[in-house]
């Protein structure tokens, strides 16, 4: 057998190519990139929010530089399972500072189902943690 038609550099290769794989897979998910993951609409804490723009800001005495206001909490949802008020800002989920309504729709929707988030919020000008499991909507929509 001549050397050309050996088949085990080729198969080393294809090894190395699953264990690259494998590493970047698990790579990925351990630093959690959202938008590797595929969306999922149905995924959701049970709260209505609001921009913090100037005067949100002023009407509420909001002094948060960054986050969305909690405008309401839906009964028996996950938000108000871990303690998530009206009127709290949520300004970090896990590690990612969170800077607009469609950024934290796009971060529910990414977690997975049953996921325990640990998510900041400011109560009253004061920094709060609270945990939260990502939930599905009612009615499976």
């Amino acid at each position: 057998m001549s050397r050309s038609d050996d088949p085990k550099p080729q198969i080393a290769l294809l090894i190395a190519i699953a264990v690259m794989a494998v590493l970047v897979a698990v790579f990925i998910d351990e630093i959690n990139i959202p938008f590797i993951k595929a969306s999922d609409p149905r995924l959701w804490m049970g709260v209505e929010t609001v921009e913090l723009t100037a005067a949100i800001k002023k009407q509420y005495d909001i002094r948060s530089t960054n986050g969305i206001l909690v405008s309401r909490v839906f009964v028996g949802s996950p938000a108000q399972i871990s303690g998530i008020k009206d009127g709290d800002v949520i300004r970090r989920w896990g590690g990612i500072s969170v800077t607009s309504q469609e950024q934290f729709q796009g971060l529910i929707q990414t977690s997975d189902s049953g996921a325990r988030v640990k998510i900041t919020v400011d109560r009253n000008g004061a920094p709060v943690l609270v945990f939260c499991r990502v939930g599905r909507r009612p009615g499976g929509m």
